[in-house]
């Protein structure tokens, strides 16, 4: 139920590809979550990528359009004709580092936030075979979400559950929604649970832990299993949510 962790995804994917090559070649890319406005100096940024192994990393950009649904299922769709990203492909050196620069050249009054996904992914390169070799290939996703230049974010609770987890304790479930044309991420909120003889009050930091970007885009619905446990003998729970806006 979670939406692209910063920390876990948004977002790194290994691939393994069988076929002879190389040891593993290791990279990292910050950030991993990313805030842009559709127009102003808010429109441009950048993504660094360091080659940490001792060969040259052949990488590329790829941007993919990022559609999120109420259970946190991703689709994605071509999203690059509304971005300039330079260099599109580049060899890093061993122990390099290359800065990717990062510029909305799409609608600058957009109607309403969109949200994108730009893979730095390292391209597989032939090598000679070897036996009982694979190459594995590495791929980091960046969410971008982009916001108009007007307009504010907003989030209302729609409904408060318990769910049992696979640890076998109960969870509070909060499902919100977003009216507003800006995105929203739950992490910015403040959510107070109550039942029977137990309360607990989640702030932003918190949120942070339990659900990583917690994107909510607009005129949708997320809903959220909280990892936090609860008494054996709570069957429901209500919630509040105090949500600050953009």
């Amino acid at each position: 139920m979670r939406f692209a962790r910063a920390s876990s995804i948004l977002c790194a994917l290994a691939m393994m590809i069988a076929w002879a090559g190389p040891p593993a070649r290791a990279m990292s890319v910050s950030p991993t979550h990313i805030e842009m406005t559709s127009a102003g100096s808010g429109s441009r940024t950048q993504i660094v990528v360091q080659n940490d192994s001792d060969a040259p990393l052949p990488v590329e950009a790829v941007v993919k359009l990022l559609s999120v649904d109420e259970n946190g299922a991703q689709k994605t769709s071509d999203g690059s004709q509304n971005f300039l990203v330079f260099p599109p492909q580049t060899l890093i050196p061993a122990g390099g580092t290359q800065v990717f620069r990062v510029s909305w050249v799409g609608e600058p009054v957009l109607r309403a936030s969109e949200s994108y996904i730009i893979t730095i992914a390292q391209l597989p390169v032939k090598m000679q075979t070897k036996p009982n070799q694979v190459q594995v290939v590495m791929a980091f996703g960046v969410v971008i979400n982009v916001a108009p230049p007007q307009g504010n974010a907003a989030l209302r609770l729609v409904a408060s559950d318990v769910a049992r987890g696979k640890d076998g304790k109960n969870h509070p479930v909060v499902t919100v929604e977003n009216p507003a044309n800006v995105h929203a991420l739950l992490p910015k909120a403040t959510i107070h649970l109550a039942a029977a003889g137990w309360s607990k009050t989640l702030t932003p930091s918190q949120l942070e832990q339990l659900v990583g970007i917690g994107l909510v885009q607009p005129g949708k619905r997320r809903r959220f299993v909280l990892q936090v446990p609860m008494p054996a003998n709570v069957s429901r729970v209500d919630a509040k949510i105090n949500y600050p806006g953009r």
